[in-house]
């Protein structure tokens, strides 16, 4: 009976200490992003921006403050001359704040290069002489 009511002791306090610790994170505050990106795609319906603006999204939790600040403004920027009728100026504006969002991404992190950015330089294989040659049924 007492380990029973230890026990439900215990988990009131954690469940108590698990809400309070979302309400400071905000996680009860929704927002509809479903109405938000409607709302993007009817002012400028742009693949390449509108792809542009996922890239920048992606990158933004990684980045250095200072460059998520740029890439945030540079996005909403963006925008704005897409829906004005600029979607030139507005496509050049989202790729410098997707370069600078990446560039901050490898200041936080100290990497350059994903994938297939990167170059590799491999070793050169040793020539196989007669003297350095094993049979074939030596595996070590």
């Amino acid at each position: 009976m007492r380990q029973g009511l230890l026990l439900v002791a215990a988990v009131s306090m954690i469940s108590a200490h698990s809400n309070s610790f979302a309400q400071v994170q905000e996680a009860g505050k929704l927002t509809d992003t479903e109405a938000a990106f409607q709302r993007l795609v009817e002012q400028c319906d742009n693949v390449d921006m509108l792809m542009l603006r996922a890239r920048i999204r992606l990158e933004l939790p990684r980045t250095t403050e200072e460059a998520a600040g740029v890439a945030s403004e540079k996005l909403l920027k963006g925008f704005e001359l897409c829906a004005s009728g600029n979607m030139a100026e507005g496509k050049v504006v989202l790729e410098e704040g997707y370069e600078i969002a990446k560039i901050g991404v490898t200041e936080k992190f100290g990497q350059e290069g994903t994938g297939g950015d990167e170059t590799t330089v491999s070793e050169p294989k040793p020539v196989e002489t007669a003297s350095n040659k094993k049979p074939w049924w030596k595996f070590w």
